[in-house]
Formats: C-alpha cells, sequence, structure tokens
C-alpha cells in the first residue's frame, strides 16, 4: 500500500514536472551586426502592446528566458528591427540579419504555423497583386476570393483558440464577406475573442446587426464647431428618402463615388429624396477643402470622427445607407451602379 501510494505521489510529481517545464520558453535572437551590442531588446505582445520581457543584446545576439502561461502573438525588437512570433514554451529562435526580409520565430509548434499562415498570406498576395488580366475585377471576386478564403480559413479553423488563429481571423477581415467573416467568429475561442483587434470586430459587426436594413436609424449629436451642434435626426425621419454617404476627403474610392453621387442629386434631389454626407476620421478643415474641390453641393455634416462608424459598425468607406422617410434603414452597401439602380427603383415606386 505505502508503495502504491509512494508510485502516485511521484508520478503526480513528475506530471507537474512537465506541466510546468512546457511554460518555459528561451528565445534567441540575432540581429543584424554587432552594432546592436549593449542595446536593449524587448518583446511585446501585439494585441495590447505591453512588453513581456527584455534583455541587453551581447554582440549581435539576445537572449530572453521566462515563462508563459497561455501562448501569445509578439514583436520581438530593438530600435526599427524587428521580428514576429508566438511566445511559447520551448526553444524558439528568430533571425533578424538581413532587414529586408521579415523574419518569424522558428522551433515550436505554433511559431511553425504562424510561419506556414504568413507563407501563404503572402503567396495569395503576391497572386493578385501580380494579375494583370483585363478581368481584374472579376477575377479578384470569383477565383482569388475564394481561394484565399479556402485557404486562409482552413488556417483559422485548425487555430481557433491561439494567436495564429487570431492573425487569420485578422487577414480574413479584410477580404470576405462579412456575412461570413460571422461564421469565423463564431467558431472563435476565448483566447482569440479576447484579443483587442477581434474584440474591435466583433463590436462592429454587433452594431452593424443592430443597425441592419430593416431597423430604424439610431441618432447621434456632433460638435462641429465650438458654438454648434448637429444632430443626424435633424435630416433622417424627416419625411424624406435619405441617401447618406460616410466618407473622407483623404480617401481615393470615396472621392470616386462623388461624382456618381452628383448623378442621383442631380435627377432626385427635391420633396421625396435627398442626399446627405457625413465626413469621418478626419479634421474638418481638410473636410471643407475636399467639399470644395469636389464640387459637393449637398449638406455635410463634418468633424464626426469616429461616432457614426462605431454606431453603424462601418469598417471602411465609403459606406453609403439609404434612409426612408421615417428613418428605417432601406439599404446599406451601396456604390456605382447598383446605387443608382436602387435609387431609380424605389423612387419609381414612390411616382
Amino acid at each position: 500500500m505505502k508503495k502504491s501510494v509512494y508510485l502516485l505521489v511521484s508520478l503526480l510529481g513528475i506530471a507537474f514536472l512537465g506541466s510546468c517545464s512546457t511554460n518555459q520558453y528561451t528565445v534567441t535572437a540575432t540581429f543584424p551586426d554587432e552594432m546592436f551590442d549593449g542595446d536593449w531588446a524587448r518583446i511585446t505582445a501585439t494585441h495590447d502592446g505591453s512588453v513581456l520581457d527584455s534583455t541587453i543584446i551581447e554582440g549581435q545576439t539576445a537572449v530572453f528566458t521566462g515563462k508563459i502561461k497561455t501562448p501569445v502573438l509578439c514583436l520581438v525588437s530593438s530600435g526599427h528591427t524587428r521580428g514576429q512570433l508566438i511566445l511559447e514554451g520551448g526553444t524558439i529562435t528568430i533571425d533578424m540579419q538581413d532587414p529586408g526580409k521579415p523574419a518569424y520565430g522558428e522551433g515550436t509548434r505554433l511559431n511553425t504555423r504562424l510561419v506556414d499562415l504568413t507563407t501563404k498570406y503572402s503567396e495569395l498576395m503576391d497572386k493578385i497583386m501580380n494579375y494583370h488580366g483585363e478581368d481584374a475585377e472579376e477575377y479578384h471576386e470569383t477565383v482569388w476570393v475564394p481561394e484565399f478564403t479556402k485557404e486562409i480559413g482552413s488556417i483559422f479553423n485548425a487555430n481557433s483558440n491561439n494567436d495564429v488563429g487570431t492573425l487569420a481571423l485578422m487577414y480574413l477581415n479584410n477580404f470576405v464577406e462579412k456575412e461570413e467573416l460571422d461564421t469565423y467568429l463564431d467558431k472563435a475561442g476565448q483566447v482569440v475573442r479576447s484579443r483587442g483587434p477581434i474584440e474591435k470586430i466583433i463590436k462592429q459587426r454587433t452594431a452593424f446587426k443592430q443597425t441592419a436594413e430593416g431597423m430604424m436609424f439610431t441618432d447621434f449629436t456632433i460638435e462641429v464647431s465650438e458654438d454648434e451642434t448637429v444632430s443626424f435626426s435633424d435630416y433622417i425621419g424627416q419625411g424624406k428618402y435619405v441617401l447618406v454617404d460616410f466618407w473622407a476627403g483623404w480617401c481615393g474610392p470615396c472621392k470616386r463615388e462623388i461624382p456618381i453621387i452628383r448623378e442621383v442629386y442631380d435627377q432626385y434631389n427635391g420633396d421625396e429624396f435627398t442626399v446627405l454626407g457625413v465626413a469621418v476620421w478626419e479634421e474638418p478643415e481638410a473636410t471643407l477643402q475636399a467639399i470644395e474641390d469636389l464640387n459637393v453641393v449637398w449638406p455635410c455634416i463634418i468633424n464626426a470622427k469616429s461616432i457614426p462608424t462605431d454606431i453603424y459598425g462601418i469598417s471602411g468607406i465609403p459606406h453609403i445607407i439609404l434612409f426612408g422617410p421615417d428613418g428605417t434603414i432601406v439599404a446599406r452597401g451601396l456604390r456605382g451602379d447598383a446605387m443608382k439602380a436602387k435609387i431609380a427603383e424605389i423612387m419609381e415606386v414612390e411616382e
């Protein structure tokens, strides 16, 4: 009996030591040359900027040792030289000797997966950047995006609760349809969902759904100057259809959309329809200059910053929404010919 108890305690002790050892890390980072000798090197969490470890570089090598409870995506850096790794238990190396070459951690399970992800992402981006066919737009939508979604989505599915998955989800957010993005967000584990960039995406998607087509508009008030405020409800829900363009003067696609909006405005502006601009993410002076340069003749709320984009879950501009006479959201994400067709359809019914 005593032997059995002793054996059990011994086995538990071995298991405990084994579990502790998996949290131990050694990271060896090699910098370009010995000019780095004596400088500080740091490991910083990418999701919140916190410094997780630091050490002095000897020659051109920095060695970090410590414990990490949950693996985390990090930058290892000194000055402007940096590389990316997953800080996790094990022996990790990162070679930053070539400043022109991206550097990634090697030697552990998640760092191998990180390299697989970033390599695949680079291959896919090179593929679309180097495609010069006349059907480039169609190729992007019908061939490249599905391939991108399949490849990066597969890596996410295998890493849905670690920071390889966090980075994969951030990549997917840039290209997949938002409804499809929701399926990946639903699969994300707590580690991924707790990261700041993913929390922001989740918040945007929640706001988007709360202001979806068929929902009533959400009001906001902007301080356009020291002694003047304007509310969205000054324009929305006042008995007219209102086409609202969330835009900025620095935004190339926004500028290209202005002439199309002007066509719609010139054709339909009146008792039943009008256009409103809402300038976001830029200073009022820049907006006023853009209004003059682009000949924007419809009303525009300036200095809105991120207030309306947070409320309406807008992650990119231009974002154009059609509101009904009572303030109901009729359509979202309108652009170009599709926007013109939607307005024509609505106005023909009204006639």
